[in-house]
């Protein structure tokens, strides 16, 4: 039995890419012209073939002249079924030719560049179209437009309404929730977290504004390296996809006085990894740290607000992640608020700070339980929680006070009355007319 090798013995001096090419060539040049291959291949009568062999055996420096005879066979070729000045072909080009695609020849491109060019001219020619759309506020707003482009239809520029149907179903989320157990130190405190507050965080949170809430707990009697958390406090905040400003103030109630601060708890899109381990966002440090700083400042204890000590307040971030909800502890080291405040006014944010490092924090163990039960306290009156939609009554100096309740939604009424307050104004306005409301165009 006789076997043959398609490439015969050229992988002796040459690579395998270079003999694949090589084949090609050779393949290419029989489907345009076999007798002028044969020719090429057999320069002379001294070339002959092994009985081995395939092709006839040349020397590396006749092989070279046979690939460059065929390329030009190939190229000779299509400039002559497609009318191709072949020298004006690009080295991209030239290698498509020889493996064989389809190439639109110059000509035909010229021409489509024309088409285009002669519908440019078309637009070219202004039509003036009047255009009535309301804002937010309920202003109608008349646009003249002259070209395509400005006609389109106007869109909002936010995707609220999109994320407030998606919030509909983050109670689905709670069924997945995953505690990150990894890089946890053995030797500090554990944290103990009722998964009904934890149900109910993720519930009324958005899928890209953060929220945060203060978390306060117990010391068990009988384990003195356990804090049970056994409360959180939403209070009055403004976020967005990166981070949350709340009011300076610590929150104080009587309920509290028993209860001591563990910390903070917020909302992220997703999770920050580094080398496939979950990391802190710089911007959480300098937050932590800040509260730290500023308690004096703006709190008393004749306040009755809780002072933080900066030891065993941590920082519990959910992420949402695809289907599921992804839970992180971790615990602001010394370095973590040395470098925190001295990085609180960087030009140009977080973002441009440097010396920011794993050393600045460090995740501690976070166990989820059923078997007690935590509750909420939110802001006294109608306002709410949520200012993302009339931020300006946000102010991070504000005063409040709590109550004991379970928090609304991010997209309740409380949290946006003037889009409703709008909507009752523009059917006052109609005078009882049935005409009908633009809805899409009306929270523009």
């Amino acid at each position: 039995m006789v076997l043959y090798n398609i490439y015969d013995d050229w992988l002796k001096s040459i690579s395998s890419y270079t003999a694949f090419s090589r084949l090609i060539l050779i393949l290419r040049g029989l489907h345009v012209n076999q007798d002028k291959v044969k020719m090429i291949l057999r320069p002379d009568k001294t070339v002959i073939t092994e009985s081995h062999h395939i092709w006839p055996s040349l020397s590396d420096e006749q092989w070279i002249k046979v690939e460059v005879s065929l390329k030009d066979l190939i190229l000779a070729d299509y400039g002559k079924k497609n009318n191709v000045n072949v020298s004006s072909l690009t080295q991209s080009e030239i290698r498509d030719i020889i493996l064989g695609m389809e190439i639109t020849p110059p000509s035909l491109q010229r021409q489509q560049v024309a088409e285009i060019e002669a519908q440019a001219r078309e637009q070219s020619q202004m039509t003036a179209t009047t255009t009535k759309t309301t804002n937010v506020h309920g202003e109608q707003i008349v646009v003249t437009t002259t070209t395509q482009y400005e006609a389109a239809t106007f869109n909002s520029k936010t995707d609220w309404r999109v994320r407030a149907i998606s919030a509909t179903n983050l109670h689905l989320r709670t069924k997945h929730i995953y505690v990150s157990s990894e890089d946890i130190s053995d030797d500090g405190l554990t944290y103990v977290l009722p998964k009904n507050i934890l149900s109910k965080f993720i519930t009324i949170a958005d899928l890209r504004t953060q929220i945060a809430g203060y978390i306060y707990g117990v010391t068990p009697s009988d384990n003195d390296q356990v804090r049970e958390i056994r409360c959180i406090v939403i209070v009055p905040q403004v976020g967005n996809h990166q981070s949350v400003t709340l009011p300076h103030k610590l929150p104080k109630h009587e309920f509290l006085n028993d209860l001591e601060p563990l910390g903070w708890i917020h909302t992220q899109p997703n999770e920050l990894t580094q080398n496939g381990s979950q990391i802190l966002p710089a911007s959480d440090v300098v937050m932590h740290s800040s509260i730290i700083s500023d308690q004096g400042k703006y709190n008393s204890e004749e306040d009755g607000a809780q002072q933080w000590e900066g030891k065993n307040e941590i920082i519990i971030t959910s992420s949402f992640t695809p289907g599921s909800c992804s839970l992180t502890a971790y615990r602001v080291t010394e370095s973590g608020i040395e470098w925190g405040n001295k990085n609180r006014n960087v030009p140009g944010g977080v973002t441009n700070a440097s010396g920011y490092s794993s050393s600045c924090y460090e995740k501690v163990q976070m166990l989820l339980s059923d078997r007690f039960q935590g509750y909420f306290m939110v802001p006294e009156g109608g306002s709410g929680w949520n200012y993302n939609f009339q931020g300006v009554k946000h102010n991070a100096s504000m005063e409040y006070t709590l109550k004991l309740d379970a928090p609304s939604s991010f997209y309740a009424e409380c949290h946006r009355p003037q889009h409703f307050l709008t909507f009752v104004q523009m059917e006052e306005g109609d005078g009882g007319d049935d005409t009908a409301i633009d809805l899409e165009n009306f929270f523009n």
